[in-house]
């Protein structure tokens, strides 16, 4: 059995190396500063002074007594940033070293240096440890976010030891290099943190700033350098709940970010600091996995305070294995940083080349909530817990943790909310009979050091004023009562301690030239171990500047000064934010309750300067100091002077914690009032959102701008300017809060200004449609138009922004200001100079014309045109945008105004808008171009003219789709109504562009992209074709099924598809045919047949059906074969009461009968089909549906019941011939294209077409303007050639007048078909003279006809013959196809022989 001596020794030598071990770090310095702070910790260090200290409420006095051997602590989880075992173990050990042995709290300051380089002022307690690493990775990372330049960790610590160097710094901290500094600090590793993805849109403009603060004017940054150098940003870590039951404990915890200005009243005055304040928010930007940490070293260092009062220690001998000492380096200092030209943040304004330093600082609040108990739920589970806790720490433990990277926590979920389940081993702190430990061991080197290393020497102060300020001031701390001012104002504990041991105490209560004590200034830059010190020397706490340094001619807010009082530490420490400070006075029993001059307590300042911290801490000691008013003349609350400094953060937590929002000042003002009188819209954003009971803002903000009081109604006007900006109901809650009449009464003010601010607020809700008819309903149309009459440009500009709107929530607004002269008086406007007031004018112009036909005829009659003009050629993007939106409104559906605006110049003017390099400008333009082209065909050749779309089509290329959207929509309003034009078009989009349209998500693309498919391929074979080789089909057919294609773009999808099947006189192209089917259209054709609401898109899939079957003899048996199709749907659609549906329903039917004889029974078996349907539209005046009419009784003249097949085709043939010679374009185009398609028909039907003189008419409209009507009436003769009768009547024509043949041979359309006899025909005779019929005509001699009527006769009476029958009649040949060779003269042998094969050669073609 081993000798309790020799395990005694083996303790003691183990505790001997341990302490070695923590102490060997630190050099001279270092060490020095360590052990003189172990006596100067106001609650850790009792035993080293006297002093009567309160300990902070919470957790440290309420904590109940342990008894388990251990403690078990729930730490909220968070599934991205899960806790590591090893890690919070870590942490625990530093922390017991820290607060057990050493007596320092975790904290940290970023302190500037002399060169501008910053020291990372930590507690050598925590000098290369986890716990250091954490503070400062996130203090260094909240100041680069707030300066906008980053270093990472790794090239930072690099940069700090070299960056003096580059720099040639001299001993004052002064730069001596020529070499560009930006470069240097680059090549260092400096970055833009807004490059950083978890950042990237940090300085991204805030929507809810106030509209009138520019931070970035000469003025606010001027102001702002001039006191940045005492302006930090602190970060303050608290616990906002915390439960014990026996061992096991439960917590929440927060951390928030405030603003610094560490200056006292006489070097700035309260509105600069409001001002300051402005420029000073924060963005809290999170390092995420560190707070976490964080929040958990919030709670760990009151408990374990805690359970050192209760003589308790973590057991290090039951935690994981410590971290290597290479990986916890800690940063000593921080390299200066440097802002880039092209760097996002601009808080700062820094010249170039010049760099600066980062300051502020983390610290935690020791004070807690009231310790409560747990709930209900988690004292079910508290033995469970304590089991799995202990359990799987014993387990965790036993592994071998070599190798081993993660050591995840166990979780446990109670109310629906995970938490760690963290379980530390515990261990007796008091001292053990035979046993040194750790504790013990360092505490005894910690004496012995002290008596060696304190105090300093005089080269030892020199050297570390030395360091921390330069030379020069170096120097100057030589004087007791400088050196002890720095020493204070930095926190040198180890000097202080020295100086004050070494002179009088005297030198302790010394005033500067400001009349302060080095106890203010260690207040107000949180050095709470001077504090005690100065307070273990005797100094008084509640020692008060010294009236002669008080600058008391400044205005202050709080009314004129009290005799008696003054500044005291306690009230700088509120205003500074020095939370440990200020815990330490009241730790220390300073008098909270003291005033300055203005009567102002601790409280008050905390509140003023939202230091959120500090109230907490303030109001936990003294409750009733909440509702304690100033003494001086307004007699504020601190809730009043946190609304007058505009601090949401502490005005919430005044209000959580208690305080009387009703309250109001001697001068009757509650925190709405104040709020808005120091324009703080923020607050008022905050109250509004709170909605607090007797409260009301909105209707406190609509009576101050009754108010007589000047101020009280412009700041009013101006706050409530800046709240319609930033809340959405703000328009409605002012029009309840009876706000418009007011505003509409101050619009007839006698004071301009007023004028001002009250069409600024209506500029921001007359966008709301309920408020836009209040302003109508309290008559301020007539008020606004009479101001536009002013000579002030502003009014004009927001006069021109309400009527605007206005006139776009109701024709009746627009009415009414035009009845009131307000068109022209708003047009006038147009020959103001400045850009914001034509920007809006113009803007009012576009909405007073949409869908207003009078008033844009009043502002073209009004002169706008030329203006507006003249704005598509200035130097102003926003102007030219917005001079082509209201061109676009101005000509929308107006002829004479398209007419005007071309006359004036704007096509050249719009061309050359198009070929800006700025996007928008050319989406506008198009827009205009859209508008002005629309069903205009001479507008539109100029615009063709000047290449526009060529322009239009770079727009298809943008990425943006509301700009490829509106690029299509122009080009196909360049289209036009013409096929030709629109196939001009779709040529120069090309298939690729048209593939584009069709496969883009945008509907409008989409519909263009079908339009060019249908216009490419109507009547084109090769259309058809290379559209169907390109893969146009397959777009065509998603869309077809896809459920968000819109009705309007279905319905061009099916027409597309039918178009890609016919061509001319509906011929077939089965390649086409067949690859529609190929891709499956027909089930989803058939199936859209079947259930598809509207009527339109049923009868467009019957007659698409039709084509993609018509005269395919292979698709129709298996379409018939595997299809459900029955015709009873499309004889229900030939009854609906729409006559366009019944019409179309009828065509379909028609293309399904068309040379299909077995179709034709099938429909005849129905026997649904009467003559009286189609009497109505034969006796119709509209002459279009008389032609479909009779087409369709031709073609299914053996299918309607009620009449027999002679007399229908007769009258059928009848009204169709007859309508040729019709004055109307539309009904020639459609006659001619019907006839066409009749002539392949059934035998006699081409006889019947030419016996009633369709040549002859057909013949007179090739002279007609329309291109159109020439194409159709062209192709119509063409086929009409295969028939004897009309080839001789044409040939007689055309000998007759030669340029008929000319004009027909030129018109014919590229895929129509014409008798070759024919053309050869009259080429022989051209080429041999023509006979002189003339003389027939004139009573002359006959001229004599050969016996033989030639070749070309009986070849056509061989065709007419063969034409006689039921089989379908074959097409001629194109007139395009060269065949062999051969001549018209009878007499030649080979002529024999063609005249033969040529009808089987024109069958094999068409076939």
């Amino acid at each position: 059995m081993a000798n309790p001596s020799d395990q005694s020794s083996e303790s003691a030598v183990r505790a001997a190396l341990t302490a070695q071990s923590l102490l060997q770090k630190y050099d001279r310095k270092d060490l020095q500063e360590l052990l003189s702070l172990t006596s100067c910790n106001w609650l850790l260090s009792a035993e080293e002074h006297n002093l009567p200290v309160d300990a902070p409420p919470g957790i440290i006095r309420q904590m109940r007594n342990i008894l388990a051997p251990n403690i078990i602590f729930l730490a909220p989880f968070d599934s991205n940033l899960p806790l590591d075992y090893r890690m919070v173990h870590q942490i625990v050990r530093e922390l017991t070293v820290g607060i057990y042995v050493f007596n320092q709290l975790p904290v940290v300051s970023l302190v500037p240096n002399y060169d501008q380089s910053s020291t990372c002022q930590l507690p050598p307690a925590y000098y290369d440890t986890k716990v250091g690493q954490i503070l400062i990775n996130i203090d260094y990372t909240t100041k680069a976010l707030w300066h906008g330049s980053y270093i990472s960790r790794e090239k930072r610590m690099r940069f700090s030891e070299l960056w003096r160097s580059i720099m040639a710094v001299d001993s004052d901290g002064v730069p001596q290099t020529k070499k560009d500094v930006l470069t240097e600090f680059l090549n260092a590793g400096l970055t833009d943190i807004s490059e950083d993805p978890c950042y990237q849109d940090i300085y991204k403009e805030n929507v809810d700033v106030d509209p009138t603060y520019e931070p970035n004017s000469t003025e606010e940054e001027n102001l702002f350098s001039q006191y940045s150098e005492n302006i930090l940003i602190k970060l303050s870590a608290y616990l906002t709940s915390v439960r014990q039951h026996q061992n096991l404990f439960v917590f929440e915890a927060s951390h928030s970010l405030s603003d610094v200005v560490r200056l006292t009243e006489d070097n700035i005055d309260l509105a600069t600091y409001q001002r300051l304040q402005k420029s000073c928010q924060t963005t809290n930007a999170e390092v995420s996995r560190d707070l976490v940490y964080l929040k958990l070293i919030t709670f760990l260092v009151p408990l374990l305070i805690s359970l050192r009062k209760k003589m308790l220690i973590p057991n290090f001998s039951q935690m994981l294995p410590p971290l290597s000492d290479d990986k916890l380096k800690t940063e000593r200092e921080v390299p200066p940083h440097l802002l880039g030209p092209d760097f996002a943040c601009k808080h700062f304004p820094q010249k170039q080349n010049q760099y600066f330093h980062l300051h502020g600082g983390i610290e935690f609040d020791v004070g807690t909530p009231p310790l409560d108990d747990i709930t209900e739920e988690m004292k079910v589970a508290f033995r469970t817990l304590q089991t799995q806790a202990a359990n799987y720490l014993y387990e965790l433990l036993r592994q071998d943790s070599t190798y081993k990277t993660q050591f995840p926590i166990p979780l446990s979920e109670i109310e629906g909310k995970s938490y760690n389940v963290i379980c530390i081993e515990l261990e007796s702190l008091y001292p053990q009979h035979n046993m040194i430990q750790w504790w013990g061991a360092l505490n005894t080197s910690i004496k012995i050091l002290k008596g060696k290393r304190l105090p300093l020497t005089d080269i030892e102060l020199h050297e570390q004023f030395k360091k921390t300020f330069g030379c020069t001031k170096a120097i100057k701390c030589k004087t007791v009562a400088f050196g002890l001012k720095g020493a204070a104002e930095r926190g040198m504990c180890a000097a202080f301690h020295s100086l004050s041991r070494r002179n009088p105490t005297s030198h302790l209560h010394v005033l500067d030239e400001q009349g302060l004590s080095l106890l203010h200034h260690a207040a107000a830059n949180n050095q709470s171990h001077i504090i005690l010190q100065l307070a273990a020397a005797g100094v008084n706490l509640n020692q008060i500047r010294s009236e002669r340094f008080t600058n008391s001619g400044k205005s202050v807010v709080g009314g004129p000064f009290l005799e008696g009082a003054g500044l005291t530490p306690m009230h700088l420490a509120a205003q500074c934010g020095s939370l440990e400070s200020l815990n330490c006075l009241l730790a220390l029993r300073a008098d909270c309750k003291l005033v300055d001059k203005r009567g102002w307590m601790a409280i008050h300042f905390a509140a003023f300067y939202g230091q959120v911290a500090c109230i907490r801490a303030l109001c936990r000691k003294d409750p009733a100091l909440l509702e304690m008013k100033t003494t001086a003349e307004y007699g504020s609350s601190s809730l009043l002077l946190s609304a007058t400094a505009g601090s949401v953060e502490a005005l919430d937590v005044l209000l959580y914690t208690g305080a009387n929002w009703r309250e109001e000042d001697s001068k009757g003002n509650n925190t709405v009032h104040l709020a808005a009188l120091y324009f703080h819209t923020d607050v008022l954003r905050h109250l509004i959102q709170l909605n607090l009971d007797g409260l009301p803002v909105w209707k406190i903000l609509v009576e101050m701008i009754q108010s007589e009081d000047t101020r009280r109604l412009e700041m009013a006007l101006r706050c409530l300017e800046a709240l319609c900006v930033n809340i959405e109901s703000s328009c409605e809650d002012i029009m309840k809060a009876g706000g418009i009449p007011v505003l509409v009464g101050l619009l007839c003010s006698d004071r301009l200004v007023v004028q001002c601010m009250a069409t600024a607020v209506l500029c921001h809700m007359s966008e709301n449609a309920k408020v836009s008819e209040d302003l109508v309903h309290h008559g301020a149309v007539p008020v606004l138009i009479k101001l536009l009459s002013s000579r002030q440009p502003e009014l004009h500009s927001r006069c021109a922004v309400i009527l605007a709107d206005l006139a776009g929530h109701s024709e009746q607004h627009q009415n009414l200001i035009a009845q009131l002269g307000g068109v022209a008086l708003v047009v006038k406007l147009l020959t103001s100079d400045l850009q914001d007031v034509l920007v809006n004018v113009v803007r009012c112009i576009r909405t007073l014309c949409v869908k207003s036909p009078c008033n844009q005829t009043a502002v073209a009659h009004a002169g706008g045109v030329p203006h507006l003009i003249e704005f598509l050629s200035v130097n102003s993007e926003v102007l030219q945008e917005e001079a082509c939106l209201a061109l676009a409104e101005l000509a929308r559906g107006h002829k004479e105004n398209q007419e005007l605006i071309c006359e004036a110049g704007a096509v050249n003017a719009l061309v050359q808008a198009l070929r800006e390099r700025k996007i928008p400008v050319k989406v506008k333009a198009a827009t205009a171009l859209e508008s002005i082209a629309s069903h205009n065909p001479a507008i539109q050749q100029c615009f063709l003219g000047q290449s526009a779309a060529k322009d239009l089509l770079q727009l298809l290329k943008v990425f943006q789709l509301d700009v490829r959207e509106q690029g299509a929509m122009s080009l196909w309003a360049l289209a036009g109504q013409t096929l030709k034009q629109q196939k001009f078009m779709a040529e120069q989009m090309g298939y690729p562009v048209i593939l584009d349209l069709l496969l883009s998500s945008s509907d409008k693309m989409q519909y263009v992209g079908c339009r060019a498919a249908i216009a490419l391929s109507r009547d084109s074979r090769t259309h058809q074709e290379g559209f169907c080789r390109e893969y146009g089909v397959p777009p065509l057919v998603r869309l077809l099924r896809g459920s968000r294609t819109t009705l309007k773009t279905l319905i061009s999808v099916i027409q597309a598809l039918g178009c890609l099947c016919i061509g001319v006189a509906l011929t077939t192209n089965k390649k086409s045919q067949k690859i529609i089917y190929r891709e499956k259209a027909i089930p989803t054709l058939l199936e859209l047949l079947k259930t598809h609401e509207s009527l339109e898109v049923k009868v467009q899939v019957a007659k698409t059906l039709a084509c993609v079957l018509l005269g395919n003899q292979k698709l129709q048996r298996e379409f018939w074969e595997q299809e459900d199709f029955s015709y009873d749907i499309i004889l229900e659609l030939m009854g609906a009461e729409n006559k366009s549906i019944c019409l179309d329903a009828g065509h379909a039917l028609s293309l399904f009968a068309y040379n299909n004889k077995a179709q034709q029974k099938a429909i005849r078996q129905t026997g649904r089909i009467l003559m009286n349907t189609y009497e109505t539209f034969l006796s119709s005046d509209n002459e279009t549906e008389r032609a479909k009419a009779a087409f369709q009784i031709v073609v299914l003249a053996r299918v309607i019941s009620g009449s027999d097949e002679v007399t229908l085709t007769a009258r059928g043939v009848t009204v169709l011939v007859e309508l040729l010679q019709s004055d109307q374009s539309t009904t020639v185009v459609i006659t001619a294209q019907l006839l066409a398609s009749l002539v392949h028909t059934r035998a006699g039907i081409t006889n019947a077409i030419v016996t009633m003189g369709a040549v002859e008419h057909l013949s007179a409209h090739l002279d007609s303007e329309d291109e159109e009507v020439r194409t159709a009436c062209a192709s119509a003769l063409g086929y009409l050639t295969s028939n004897r009768y009309a080839h001789r009547q044409l040939l007689v024509k055309c000998r007759k007048s030669p340029h008929i043949y000319d004009l027909l041979m030129e018109n014919l359309a590229r895929d129509a078909r014409i008798s070759q006899f024919f053309t050869a025909e009259f080429e022989r005779q051209r080429g041999i003279g023509f006979p002189s019929l003339s003389l027939e005509i004139n009573g002359g001699p006959p001229v004599p006809h050969r016996d033989n009527k030639g070749l070309a006769k009986r070849v056509n009476d061989r065709c007419s013959r063969s034409a006689i029958g039921d089989r379908e009649t074959p097409a001629p040949l194109p007139h395009h196809v060269r065949q062999r060779a051969r001549t018209a003269n009878p007499r030649v042998r080979t002529g024999q022989t063609s005249c033969h094969s040529a009808p089987k050669q024109r069958l094999n073609e068409n076939t």
